[in-house]
């Protein structure tokens, strides 16, 4: 698929960079604003965020070499995969100011020089995964519209560590669609919080094609949230599945524009088919059928036909490897979230399922299951400032143990 641009180009806010004497960051670049949006400069963290422990599957990831360094946010969608922005692994144009259909994009950085960490508050000794391959769509460099990369890890990241997310390549975003917003991007003073953050109730304002000048056909925006040090990341739907890609955003951290995940599922089926091979696992199933939606796993106890409930059947919630293992009107769900099958209970509506739960489609059928957590996420436009003491000390910090995993992956690979 090569998405095509539909909407005129404007300019959009000046690209902002967090900097010290010997180190350089570069959090995200802004594209573009909505109509009559005044230009400005941000540097407001995931707005009214929270700290995230629970994402587990968003990274922080940095790009490092000799005393630069950019930050940025990832999500992890295969065991060896991360999804981005492509101005996250790509130097800009260099400007100070990015006008859409002018806003070029360079060839990716060298994969050796990142490495990312899903610890929820960084610090020297975290654990670090070094990329072996940077991947970019090859039909323009523009960044409007085209802002999304795969980094191929060298190495898988261990389940228990992570459950990697399952990006909704097979349905658009829909105004009015609540997402959550997780990254590691700066406070609302300016801040870096040092941890990842989370944004939780937000909403979809208009889907890919309708949100007018400004917002390219494979981008949607969101409501707000989205700082310095957010771009790239991820928009998680009511199941914690991918939506988008954080772009770029306006200022107070407002009018996030994301890269539409389903815009761009060939180009990210094809590098997660490449990346299972690399990793010597089987891909996962939205590979290999085209659909964000696990199947139930084949069995009984679902009411429809099959071998009948053993009679120590499990009740909904407890782990299964087949439905047969499952109590009446059970079925053995293999869901989004981390973990393995459980027995779910069938349903047609929301009505069908106890309190807090929801009924989400299932392969052909449907199932009720848990609300996925929100999360906190900062859009990221690149603001220009003094780093202030805190900020220096956490880069400090990264960028020590950035240099010291690039000595022991430079010295594994000999």
């Amino acid at each position: 698929m090569h998405p095509q641009s539909s909407f005129p180009r404007r300019r959009a806010r000046p690209i902002a960079g967090l900097a010290t004497t010997w180190l350089v960051v570069m959090s995200a670049v802004a594209c573009s604003a909505p109509p009559q949006e005044p230009a400005a400069i941000d540097r407001q963290p995931i707005a009214g965020g929270i700290v995230d422990e629970s994402h587990q599957n968003v990274f922080l990831l940095a790009w490092h070499e000799g005393q630069a360094a950019a930050l940025c946010t990832a999500t992890l969608i295969a065991p060896n995969l991360l999804l981005t922005a492509r101005h996250c692994v790509s130097p800009s144009s260099g400007q100070d100011h990015v006008l859409c259909g002018d806003a070029s994009l360079g060839e990716p950085r060298p994969a050796a020089a990142f490495f990312a960490t899903n610890a929820a508050q960084p610090r020297e000794g975290s654990r670090l995964f070094g990329a072996s391959e940077v991947r970019v769509p090859a039909s323009t460099v523009d960044t409007c519209g085209y802002d999304i990369a795969l980094l191929i890890l060298d190495e898988n990241v261990p389940a228990p560590l992570s459950a990697p997310a399952v990006p909704r390549i097979d349905r658009e975003a829909v105004p009015g669609e609540l997402y959550t917003a997780v990254g590691y991007g700066v406070t609302e003073s300016g801040e870096p919080s040092g941890s990842r953050m989370r944004l939780e109730g937000l909403s979809v304002e208009c889907e890919p094609g309708s949100c007018g000048e400004g917002v390219e056909s494979t981008e949607f925006r969101g409501e707000t949230g989205i700082c310095s040090g957010d771009s790239g990341g991820p928009a998680l739907d009511a199941d914690g599945k991918v939506l988008g890609v954080v772009s770029r955003g306006g200022p107070d951290c407002s009018t996030p524009v994301y890269g539409s995940v389903t815009s761009w599922r060939d180009f990210i089926v094809r590098t997660a088919t490449d990346a299972a091979q690399l990793g010597g696992y089987e891909p996962a199933f939205w590979v290999t059928s085209g659909s964000s939606d696990p199947p139930p796993v084949v069995g009984a106890g679902t009411g429809t036909g099959g071998a009948p409930a053993e009679p120590n059947a499990a009740p909904e919630g407890d782990s299964c490897e087949n439905a047969s293992e499952c109590g009446p009107g059970l079925v053995c769900y293999q869901g989004a979230a981390a973990g393995g099958a459980h027995c779910a209970a069938s349903c047609r509506e929301a009505s069908d399922c106890r309190d807090g739960m929801i009924c989400v489609p299932a392969g052909s059928a449907a199932v009720c299951a848990q609300p996925a957590d929100r999360g906190d996420e900062s859009g990221c436009s690149i603001s220009t400032a003094g780093a202030s003491p805190s900020w220096g000390a956490m880069l400090a910090g990264v960028a020590t143990a950035l240099a010291a995993a690039r000595r022991r992956h430079a010295r594994a690979r000999r």
